[in-house]
């Protein structure tokens, strides 16, 4: 299945490209993470059960090496269930921004997921864990996107935030 998510930041291009590349993998963590729990979250809520089974616990975050143009910026992104039986997708992807104008930024999350489970995840996910997957995956968008107008903001910024002008 493909899922894609798009939003705009109210920031220069060049300033989101510099803070999404300055060390990914820390700032990502934390969101993915959180990610992985608000999908879990939701699948708990609409009343998805696997035979009783925890249907969480804690996801891998791998950051590929990033491919970077004039106007464009791609990060590859993998966020992997450490636990098999996990009824929320391994997601494979990229978060990609572009130039949008002077002071704008084009911000997309674009992945690719294969229901677990096999037939019984495939029914799910027609029935509703694409919408429970497309939830999260907007919400994680929006979380990446404040972060990265906060670290724009902040040129030297290492830690977390989550003030920012982001439009889902």
């Amino acid at each position: 299945m493909f899922l894609k998510s798009v939003t705009e930041l109210a920031a220069d291009f060049p300033d989101v490209r510099d803070a999404m590349l300055r060390d990914p993998r820390d700032w990502l963590s934390g969101l993915a993470a959180e990610a992985g729990d608000d999908g879990d979250r939701l699948v708990v809520h609409v009343g998805l059960e696997v035979a009783g089974q925890q249907v969480g616990g804690p996801a891998r975050l791998e950051v590929g090496e990033p491919v970077t143009g004039e106007r464009v910026v791609m990060l590859p992104l993998s966020l992997r269930p450490r636990d098999h039986a996990r009824l929320f997708p391994a997601l494979e992807g990229s978060l990609d921004a572009a130039w949008l104008g002077p002071g704008r930024t084009y911000l997309a999350l674009s992945v690719t997921y294969e229901p677990p489970l096999g037939l019984v995840g495939r029914t799910v996910d027609r029935a509703l864990l694409h919408r429970v997957a497309e939830t999260a995956a907007q919400r994680f968008l929006v979380a990446v996107a404040h972060e990265l107008a906060d670290r724009a903001e902040r040129p030297g910024s290492a830690g977390p935030s989550r003030q920012a002008r982001a439009t889902p």
